[in-house]
């Protein structure tokens, strides 16, 4: 019910405009709806409030990475990881963008084997959350390691089953291995 919760972060942000919290959990739940513009708007607003928001500035970069930014993507998630070297999202995220930025062409030599070590460090900071599986698993799948990668992407779709990204992932891996009947 992701549109219902952004209508609810809304309503939480008109009856209190000034916590920058609100705006990234509205920014977040942007980003899996699909509304990658809305999300970078949002987690920007957050910035706007709070100027060290390890959070916001996570959320904004994974915005980018969708709208295909790689390169303002990882300035900000850098910026994010500065102000807290132990968010495990956004070592997720920075996983992520990694791997997008290699694919485009804009990546860094070592751009994959950062990501694979991105996405270790946000499952050991955080083993539990939807978003460092998610990661692992792209990181996985980005090096064809689609078995792997599999596991992960069901580990992220046990937290949450109603990430549409997540059913698709799951899609293109046993696709992938010839697996059909998935």
């Amino acid at each position: 019910k992701l549109l219902a919760a952004i209508e609810a972060y809304k309503q939480a942000i008109a009856s209190s405009p000034e916590d920058p919290v609100v705006y990234v959990a509205l920014a977040r739940t942007q980003v899996f709806a699909g509304q990658y513009k809305d999300a970078q708007t949002s987690a920007e607003s957050a910035i706007l409030l709070n100027n060290n928001d390890s959070n916001a500035y996570a959320v904004l970069a994974w915005a980018l990475d969708f709208h295909g930014d790689t390169i303002q993507a990882e300035d900000n998630i850098k910026r994010a990881l500065e102000l807290d070297p132990n968010n495990a999202l956004a070592h997720a995220y920075y996983a992520e963008i990694l791997v997008d930025s290699f694919n485009n062409g804009t990546g860094a030599v070592g751009a994959i084997e950062k990501a694979i070590d991105q996405s270790k460090v946000a499952i050991a900071l955080a083993p539990d959350t939807l978003e460092t599986h998610r990661a692992r698993g792209y990181v996985l799948e980005g090096t064809s390691n689609y078995e792997e990668a599999i596991r992960e992407y069901e580990a992220a779709n046990a937290i949450n089953p109603n990430i549409a990204d997540l059913h698709l992932a799951l899609g293109r891996n046993n696709r992938t291995l010839g697996i059909y009947d998935k």
